[in-house]
């Protein structure tokens, strides 16, 4: 009598399955999905460049600071070179400020190519927050879409889900947990029948001994290659 309930439980249950694979199949959904993925990785990019942006704002704060600590021994050396008498300290001088001269114009170039690359970040950033708020109205319009179908479904199901409720209370709960467990692995039907040959008539696979024994001893066993529930009428 259970068995027969569960298999009445169940027929009903596959036009329900049947109408949720129509919802996961949709092309609503696919189609939210698809504009929610494209969103993350939006984000995901507006994150990366927002750190890139971060190290170049600390490199040039970095480079700025030894511009000036180098101006700053640029000073004093000038202030110093004003004493010179002799020749050879005088070239000493001239060579230092050359080469000091040379550190500041490089330090100027490496300064003058990290603000350009960070303009460079920010305009990416920027394009990248346009496509963000695209991406964020195009989901609500997806979403809405995918709402009205799944809503249309449910009016659908609801017959089959309205008759499935009292048979549940002669179904043994254990049963109909194992049942909701296979089937939320998305298989249906759940509960097969064993084969002539010996096997699942879900996935044809032969039974072990072990099965067989719990099969006639129970009425039901579960099939250890494909998960579901195999009876014997």
């Amino acid at each position: 009598m259970e068995l027969k309930k569960m298999l009445e439980y169940q027929e009903l249950d596959r036009e329900v399955f049947k109408l949720e694979n129509e919802l996961r199949q949709s092309e609503e959904l696919k189609q939210a999905n698809k504009v929610q993925s494209a969103f993350k990785q939006s984000q995901e990019a507006i994150v990366g460049l927002s750190s890139r942006a971060n190290q170049r704002l600390e490199a040039i704060q970095r480079l700025e600071e030894r511009y000036e600590r180098v101006v700053h021994e640029l000073d004093e050396l000038t202030a110093e070179s004003d004493n010179i008498q002799e020749v050879k300290e005088a070239e000493f001088y001239d060579k230092r400020l050359a080469d000091i001269a040379k550190t500041l114009d490089a330090l100027e170039s490496e300064i003058i190519t990290a603000n350009d690359e960070l303009k460079r970040i920010g305009g990416a950033m920027s394009n990248e927050q346009q496509r963000q708020m695209q991406y964020r109205n195009m989901y609500v319009n997806a979403k809405k879409k995918y709402d009205a179908l799944k809503k249309s479904i449910q009016e659908k199901a609801r017959p089959y889900v309205v008759k499935m409720a009292p048979l549940k209370k002669d179904i043994d709960p254990v049963l109909l947990e194992r049942y909701t467990r296979v089937r939320n692995n998305k298989k249906m039907p759940v509960l097969v029948p064993y084969t002539a040959s010996g096997g699942c008539g879900g996935c044809m696979m032969e039974l072990s001994e072990s099965e067989k024994g719990k099969l006639t001893a129970q009425g039901i066993c579960e099939c250890p290659n494909c998960g579901r529930l195999v009876y014997k009428s």
